[in-house]
């Protein structure tokens, strides 16, 4: 399966773009499905965005541990 991210960039530099993040935890936002991933970008406004399945693992593990800590409390 596999598990979406969106890369933003604020400006034109190819070098000056960070995975889209919660800004109260920092925690990556990861998307099972590429249409969800694409609904976000349309939400989203800055300079350029893309989806990518390139996410370092720390990433995407603080990311699966906050999901799974979400449907406990639900």
């Amino acid at each position: 399966m596999s598990v979406y991210a969106i890369k933003v960039w604020l400006s034109k530099s190819e070098k000056d773009w960070f995975l889209y993040r919660d800004l109260e935890d920092q925690v990556v936002h990861t998307y099972d499905s590429k249409e969800k991933a694409e609904e976000v970008i349309n939400l989203l406004e800055c300079n350029r965005a893309e989806i990518t399945e390139e996410i370092p693992p720390q990433a995407l593990a603080r990311s699966t541990e906050k999901k799974q800590r979400q449907k406990i409390q639900q």
